[in-house]
């Protein structure tokens, strides 16, 4: 379970230098930032504004029905490069009734398949598949 599948053109990955959280399903990061080859055929993205996160899949043994995150933000701004995409303020919060997922580590990582977030697809899939790393990039398995 190293090697992780996922079409490069449609990588996106979020990465923060520290997970903080504030309240029982609610955490901010700190420093955090998009990273990946998406970036460089995506809109630019608006200041202020959510996308929703779907860790089911991975999560499935750990939870009983749908594990949905929505991460916001307030503030962009872009490398000079345009490879990276900076947060001012970046939060995220998921139902309390979902704590018993474990908690985010200052050097995981998620990686968001936007696949299906094309001009055309987009307002059929509201949620952005999302897979937990840990900090050697391999995917947190639950199923143990």
């Amino acid at each position: 379970m190293n090697d992780f599948l996922l079409s490069e053109m449609f990588k996106l990955e979020l990465r923060w230098n520290e997970v903080r959280y504030l309240h029982d399903g609610k955490c901010e990061f700190k420093k955090a930032c998009f990273t990946g080859p998406v970036l460089q055929i995506a809109q630019k993205l608006k200041d202020m504004d959510y996308m929703l996160l779907d860790f089911y899949s991975q999560y499935i043994k750990l939870v009983k029905g749908v594990y949905v995150g929505k991460f916001s933000w307030e503030g962009t701004f872009y490398s000079d490069d345009g490879k990276k995409v900076y947060f001012k303020k970046a939060i995220m919060e998921h139902s309390k009734e979902l704590n018993n997922v474990p908690a985010l580590c200052n050097n995981d990582y998620f990686i968001i398949d936007t696949s299906n977030h094309t001009t055309e697809m987009h307002t059929n899939n509201l949620v952005y598949k999302t897979y937990l790393i840990n900090s050697d990039s391999t995917m947190y398995n639950f199923n143990n």
